[in-house]
C-alpha cells in the first residue's frame, strides 16, 4: 500500500479496529513464502508463495529499449487478476532481484506501511502489499496520477484484495492449531483483508 495508508486518523482508526485476534500478536511464520532465488540468466528461479519455477531466457535479461506501449502492456499483465498474472509478477521480481530490470519498473515498497504484514496464524500479506505498491508506483510514474486513478486504481486495489484472500488460504502441513482455532484465525485474516482493501479504496 502507498504511504497514504499509514497517514491520517482514518488509518489509525482502522488499525485499532482490527480487534483482539488480528492484532493480538504476530505469530512466527513457520512456512513462510519461499525466498526468491538470486539466480543468473538461464538458471531456474523459484519465486513467491506459488513456487513458480521456470527457465529464464536471455530475452528476459537483455534486449532493445522497451517502447512505452509495450511497457504499459507488460505492466498491466503484471497487475491483473488471476494466477497467471501473479506468477508473472513473481517471475519479474525474481529477475529484478537477480540484477535485471528490463522494463525499468519501480520495485520499491514500504510493505503494508504502518499496518502489519504478518497476522496471527501464520498469514502473511507482505507480497500482497508489495505487488500493490508496484502497481500504484509504476502507473503513477508512467501515465500520471489522474490517469492512474481513473483507469487503473480500482483494478489494482481489486488485485490487492484477491492476493490477500489467497494469502488467507495458508495452512501448514503440520498445523499446530486445532481445526476450530485455524477456522477462527482464517476468518480474522479475511476480515483484515477486507479492512485493508477498504482503506486503500478510500485513501490510496
Amino acid at each position: 500500500m502507498q504511504r497514504e495508508i499509514g497517514e491520517g486518523k482514518q488509518v489509525n482508526t482502522m488499525r485499532t479496529s482490527f480487534g483482539g485476534v488480528v492484532l493480538a500478536g504476530v505469530l512466527a511464520l513457520g512456512t513462510a513464502a519461499p525466498a526468491l532465488a538470486e539466480a543468473p540468466a538461464k538458471t531456474a528461479v523459484t519465486t513467491g508463495p506459488s513456487a513458480v519455477a521456470r527457465q529464464i531466457s536471455a530475452a528476459d535479461v537483455a534486449g532493445p529499449a522497451v517502447g512505452g506501449a509495450y511497457r504499459l502492456a507488460k505492466l498491466k499483465s503484471l497487475t491483473s487478476k488471476g494466477q497467471a498474472s501473479r506468477d508473472a509478477w513473481f517471475k519479474y521480481l525474481g529477475l529484478y532481484r537477480s540484477g535485471s530490470n528490463y522494463f525499468r519498473f519501480n520495485w520499491s515498497t514500504n510493505g503494508c506501511n504502518s499496518s502489519p504484514e504478518k497476522l496471527p496464524g501464520g498469514y502473511d500479506f507482505t507480497y500482497s502489499c508489495h505487488r500493490h505498491d508496484f502497481g500504484y508506483r509504476n502507473y503513477k510514474t508512467i501515465v500520471g496520477k489522474a490517469a492512474w486513478r481513473r483507469d487503473h486504481k480500482k483494478r489494482i486495489d481489486d488485485v490487492f484484495l484477491q492476493d490477500m484472500r489467497q494469502a488467507c488460504q495458508y495452512k501448514p502441513w503440520a498445523d499446530p492449531l486445532t481445526p476450530a482455532m485455524r477456522k477462527k484465525m482464517k476468518a480474522a485474516c479475511l476480515k483484515s483483508a477486507d479492512k485493508y482493501y477498504a482503506a486503500v479504496r478510500v485513501l490510496g
